[in-house]
C-alpha cells in the first residue's frame, strides 16, 4: 500500500512538471472585417491562451502585409491590476507590433485568459499580401511547445478605379 501511495505522489508530480505548453493558443482578429488599400484602421486582436496547464504567453508579435504602423497608438486590456504589463513597440522594417514581457515574472497572459491588444495601421496604397501573420512566445518551463504561430487571412475591400470618363459623366 505504502509503495503504491509513493507511485501515486510521484506521478502526480511527475505530469504537471513535464506538460507546459502553449499548444493551441490562437490570435484572432476581431476587427475591422475588411480593409481597403491607404486606409487607416485600428486593428483589434483577442490573444488566448489555450495552455493545458500554466505555461504562460510572454510575448506577442503580429506582422501585418506592408503598411505603417502607429506605435503611439498600441494597447492591451488589463486582464489584472498591473497585468499584463507589456513593452509596446513597433519594427518599422517588416512591419510587425510587438507586445514583449518585460518584468521579469511568469509571463502576461496565464493558461486560461484571454487579452485584447491594438495597434493603429495604415494599410498599403498597393498590397504585397492579404495575411497576417502572428507568434507567441511561452515561459519556457516544462515540455514543447514554448512557440505557436499562424495567419490570419485578412480581408481587402476592392476599391473602384475612376476613369476620366466615369468623372465627366458626374459633370453632364
Amino acid at each position: 500500500m505504502r509503495g503504491l501511495i509513493l507511485s501515486l505522489l510521484v506521478l502526480a508530480l511527475a505530469v504537471p512538471a513535464a506538460a507546459f505548453e502553449i499548444d493551441g493558443a490562437t490570435v484572432t482578429l476581431i476587427s475591422p472585417t475588411s480593409v481597403a488599400p491607404g486606409g487607416t484602421y485600428t486593428m483589434l486582436f483577442t490573444v488566448q491562451n489555450a495552455s493545458s496547464d500554466a505555461e504562460w504567453i510572454v510575448d506577442i508579435h503580429i506582422s501585418f502585409p506592408g503598411g505603417v504602423l502607429d506605435q503611439s497608438s498600441m494597447g492591451h486590456e488589463l486582464i489584472a491590476t498591473g497585468r499584463p504589463s507589456f513593452a509596446m513597440t513597433v519594427d518599422p522594417t517588416v512591419p510587425k507590433a510587438m507586445w514583449d514581457d518585460n518584468d521579469g515574472g511568469y509571463g502576461e497572459i496565464y493558461s486560461t485568459e484571454a487579452c485584447d491588444v491594438w495597434v493603429d495601421w495604415t494599410a498599403p496604397a498597393v498590397f504585397p499580401g492579404t495575411q497576417i501573420f502572428w507568434e507567441l512566445w511561452g515561459d519556457v518551463y516544462g515540455a514543447e511547445p514554448h512557440y505557436v504561430n499562424g495567419y490570419i487571412d485578412l480581408a481587402v475591400t476592392a476599391v473602384d478605379q475612376a476613369t476620366w470618363s466615369s468623372i465627366k459623366a458626374m459633370y453632364r
